[in-house]
């Protein structure tokens, strides 16, 4: 007797406004976390050094070998892109705590 799995539904979430992003200084902190540590590094600096141009890969057409360029382009572009997720706005800096406002003078 066959029995039938039910399926599940993957709900998609839809991708945050970035002035959204940049006003939660909890998920700024923990994409810089990722993107600090030394193992995430080493991966996209292999990933980096793998996707290069290479000799044999330019002696193709000019069509594909612009394509490529233009996805290796995208690629390195979307790792530096991450990057600046990690730097705050200027006008969307963290809330000091209140116990520390007695150290710093309160900023206009």
């Amino acid at each position: 007797m066959a029995t039938k799995k039910a399926e599940k539904t993957k709900t998609i979430s839809l991708p945050i406004p970035l002035d959204l992003w940049f006003k939660d200084a909890k998920k700024i902190d923990e994409l810089r976390t990722i993107l600090g540590s030394e193992t995430f590094q080493t991966a996209i600096a292999t990933l980096k050094e793998i996707a290069g141009p290479t000799n044999g890969g330019i002696a193709g057409d000019s069509f594909s070998v612009s394509q490529r360029y233009a996805w290796y382009a995208g690629y390195r572009d979307a790792f530096n892109d991450l990057h600046k997720l990690t730097k705050y706005r200027t006008n969307n800096k963290p809330a000091v705590q209140e116990e520390w406002n007695h150290i710093q003078t309160p900023q206009p």
